[in-house]
């Protein structure tokens, strides 16, 4: 029977440009792309302020990990929950009535003797094997 590798740490990508993976060249190029189109096409001053903006945009996006997540994925999460209607649930608690009684305080607590609870306790516990 053949054995074959078995492959670990199959969660972190692949480096295709020297440190960067996949997406990471992607998202620069495509940030580069909007930049030197924005050259040709607006004035000079909005240019620069355009491409800043992309830039750090593009690097955020392509580089910064916030609790292992990118920060694409935590902007859709964000406006995923902004929108989404919530329902909220309020759960009561069951407890006992929270006020005392007046013969419940005259009478004060129930003796051992009296209670069912306590006999029952006792059989079961003082039974012969």
């Amino acid at each position: 029977m053949a054995q074959y590798p078995i492959p670990q740490f199959i969660e972190a990508e692949g480096k295709i440009v020297s440190f960067l993976t996949f997406r990471q060249f992607f998202w620069l190029v495509g940030g580069g792309v909007i930049c030197i189109g924005s050259y040709y096409l607006l004035p000079f001053w909005l240019f620069i302020i355009l491409s800043a903006l992309v830039a750090l945009f593009v690097a955020l996006v392509a580089f910064i990990k916030i609790d292992d997540m990118s920060v694409i994925a935590l902007l859709l999460n964000y406006m995923m929950f902004s929108t989404k209607s919530k329902n909220y649930v309020w759960k009561k608690k069951q407890t006992e009535y929270p006020f005392k009684t007046k013969d419940t305080i005259t009478a004060g607590p129930p003796k051992p003797e009296d209670s069912k609870l306590q006999s029952v306790k006792g059989m079961v516990e003082y039974r012969k094997k």
